[in-house]
């Protein structure tokens, strides 16, 4: 390698030898493998070692960057006591050889065998992105600890789990195939990626089928007892520990040869681990959460892939992942064979077609005379089609009247937009401009104001068309962002009040836009900029008090929206004149990603409401309410518009909470409608989204008025 390795400090491999030595049968050489080769290649000329993640008893496992493909290959080599033993050394190359020579989608590939710089042999294989099947398991049970799981939900989950494990049994079943046994199949030893794939790893203890190894290897506590004690490599010694795993995946308990702590916190009445005694049980099977019960045909399954006698378990690992397949799909396994109620079941299931369309049938006929006897002989059927009609139009006439809300504040949104787009494109290119901006305490005495003071009811302050006011910042920095110039900012704000949805007013002159600004019909009340100096920027031109509330709410809590890169809605807030605001802000940004400013409008929330507050003056019976993300309360009367926070009170007295809580019950259930008591009367309660704010519109009607009233809409449009 072109850098020396590291120890590491992270946690240990599995180690794949657990018992006497790694020694393969037949191994008699002791010379070191690379004596037997003319030419070993060194893996520094294309691999460039990176760093170790993870060591064993035996080896170690690191990263390398392959120079010629330019991609992370994962380094396998003996740590630094094996590296000079020619036992080990010719261990490991075995095990590479036989890794290399296994071809199937969940082996990893070996790319490259050869020598680091100080001569010392290393594997470069395959980087696997993911995590072992322990720690899946372990992650499940901690996951399990925090949350309630039905058995429905943990069903589901078995299944998931359960496909993992008939790919392991796919690659088993190949390794047989190829006279191989594995030898020590365990959850750590089983990776999964982050894709869905599997990978069997650690072939050290793999022998030929039908031998006797000298040195036993392995994981004692997933190997069956006659492997132990003959030490005969047969297919019945890897369906054993793929046995021991499935029983980990179901339960998701860990086996163990003897009594051991438990890992973690265990729910009461249950263990993390459980004894090979106890697994060869069938009847004791427990699963890690007391409540949740394991199906008797999966023990089945189980209790046959580890059953002592090697003659009664299954005879092959096909059989056994046929077996486990079946359970996934609820058919008949043969561990545990059907009786005669549930074989009759099944064969209905399999001419489900037929026995649904004869059993669908006989319910039509049945539900076809049974409604045509209850509308023929019974009255309340018709009163009910009657108040499903009068329901649906008292949806409608809410859905309208919200869609008409949404319509106003997507037409904020698009102005606010168009708005943003023109200053970073304008700002693009310098403007050059002889016009000054007048700052905000020169707007506060006509003396310092500048020319063309108009007054207005809308504004508490004689205002100016022409001119912006510049309110400087709190803590202004070393350098003021003048990117435009002040006519420009009029221009492009004179643009904004123009457009609306239909671009009907986009050209319209310029004289005329004072009609606009100062209409009841318009919702704009001021376009502003806050940019990342502090310096900020207010259209039209008038004094803006910095003790109000109305000032505070406008410019308060700028640094969230820099934060993002979406449009943000701020409360309802009262603004001055008694009337009430809203406002929406954009961050703006450069190419770059470089944060410029926040540009926003802040409407006249009585404009933006105005079909709400039209409808309940031409039909006072609907009660109309806008409740926001917030849980802030707009009610509309007779008046205008009341505003009040959750624990505050309507006018008259009513408490606003019921109606915190009419609307959250409206959201959970997607809008259906229901009937309430409020203030002493019984309502009818339906609701629609108004998504753009995140609020909702709720609407009721007192029960006598509800049967009998119209529920019409006038569209303005």
């Amino acid at each position: 390698m072109s850098s020396e390795k590291k120890p590491v400090d992270t946690d240990e491999i599995d180690a794949t030898v657990v018992l006497a030595g790694n020694a393969r049968q037949n191994t008699t050489r002791t010379e070191p493998a690379e004596e037997s080769r003319a030419e070993v290649p060194e893996s520094s000329r294309q691999f460039r070692f990176l760093c170790n993640f993870a060591a064993g008893g035996v080896g170690c496992v690191g990263k390398a960057r392959d120079l010629f493909f330019d991609r992370i290959v994962a380094v396998k080599s003996l740590n630094e006591k094996f590296r000079d033993d020619p036992r080990a050394i010719e261990a490991f190359l075995e095990e590479c050889r036989l890794n290399a020579r296994l071809d199937h989608p969940s082996i990893v590939p070996v790319y490259a065998m050869g020598k680091d710089s100080a001569g010392h042999w290393e594997v470069m294989m395959k980087l696997i992105n993911g995590t072992s099947l322990a720690q899946f398991i372990k992650a499940a049970r901690e996951a399990y600890l925090h949350k309630q799981v039905s058995s429905r939900q943990e069903q589901h989950a078995l299944i998931s789990r359960l496909e993992y494990f008939l790919k392991v049994c796919e690659v088993v079943s190949y390794c047989h195939s190829q006279g191989i046994m594995h030898g020590d199949i365990k959850p750590g030893n089983i990776m999964m990626g982050e894709f869905g794939e599997v990978y069997l790893m650690d072939w050290g203890s793999a022998q030929a089928l039908d031998t006797v190894p000298e040195h036993l290897s392995g994981t004692p506590n997933y190997l069956p007892p006659e492997f132990l004690r003959d030490r005969r490599t047969t297919p019945q010694v890897d369906i054993f520990s793929l046995g021991m795993v499935l029983f980990e995946i179901v339960t998701l308990r860990r086996s163990s040869s003897g009594n051991v702590s438990e890992e973690g916190s265990a729910p009461p009445g249950t263990s993390a681990t459980v004894t090979r005694s106890d697994i060869r049980d069938s009847d004791s099977y427990r699963h890690y959460l007391p409540e949740l019960k394991i199906s008797n045909t999966v023990k089945a399954i189980i209790y046959k892939a580890i059953h002592p006698d090697p003659a009664q378990r299954y005879a092959s690992v096909s059989a056994l992942a046929s077996d486990v397949r079946h359970f996934i799909y609820d058919e008949e396994v043969s561990a545990a064979p059907d009786g005669p109620v549930r074989k009759f079941s099944r064969v209905v299931y399999r001419n489900r077609i037929k026995s649904l369309l004869i059993l669908g049938a006989l319910f039509a006929l049945l539900g076809l005379w049974l409604f045509y006897s209850y509308y023929r002989a019974s009255e309340q059927e018709q009163l009910r089609s009657r108040a499903l009609a009068q329901h649906l139009k008292f949806q409608s006439y809410t859905d309208q009247l919200a869609a008409a809300v949404e319509k106003k504040f997507l037409l904020a949104q698009a102005q606010l937009l168009l708005f943003a787009d023109n200053l970073i494109e304008d700002m693009a290119e310098p403007y050059r401009s002889t016009s000054a901006f007048y700052d905000n305490d020169r707007f506060r005495s006509a003396e310092t104001s500048p020319p063309g003071m108009q007054s207005s009811d809308y504004y508490p302050n004689p205002v100016n068309l022409r001119y912006m006011v510049r309110i400087p910042a709190e803590h202004p920095s070393a350098v003021r962002l003048e990117l435009l110039g002040a006519k420009q900012y009029v221009e492009i704000c004179n643009k904004i009040i123009r457009y609306d949805l239909s671009s009907h007013n986009i050209n319209m002159p310029t004289r005329e836009i004072h009609q606009l600004l100062f209409s009841a019909q318009n919702q704009v009340q001021r376009l502003f900029v806050a940019w990342a100096d502090g310096v900020r920027y207010s259209y039209p031109g008038t004094y803006e008090d910095p003790a109000s509330s109305a000032f505070s709410q406008c410019w308060s809590k700028l640094k969230e929206t820099a934060g993002s890169q979406a449009i943000s809605w701020s409360k309802p807030y009262r603004g001055v004149l008694d009337r009430h605001r809203i406002n929406c802000r954009y961050p703006l940004y450069t190419t770059a990603k470089e944060f410029l400013g926040i540009a926003g409008l802040e409407l006249r929330l009585e404009e933006t409401f105005g079909p709400l507050v039209r409808a309940h003056r031409a039909d006072p019976v609907h009660e109309l309410y806008f409740v926001g993300r917030h849980n802030q309360v707009v009610a509309i009367t007779g008046d205008g518009l009341f505003l009040a926070n959750e624990d505050g009170r309507l006018p008259g007295g009513p408490p606003v909470q019921p109606l915190v809580r009419f609307a959250n019950r409206l959201r959970r259930n997607r809008y259906q409608q229901f009937e309430a008591d409020f203030n002493g009367k019984h309502y009818y309660v339906s609701g629609a989204p108004i998504q753009t704010v995140g609020g909702t519109l709720v609407q009721m009607i007192e029960e006598n008025a509800f049967r009998t009233h119209r529920h019409h809409y006038e569209n303005e449009n």
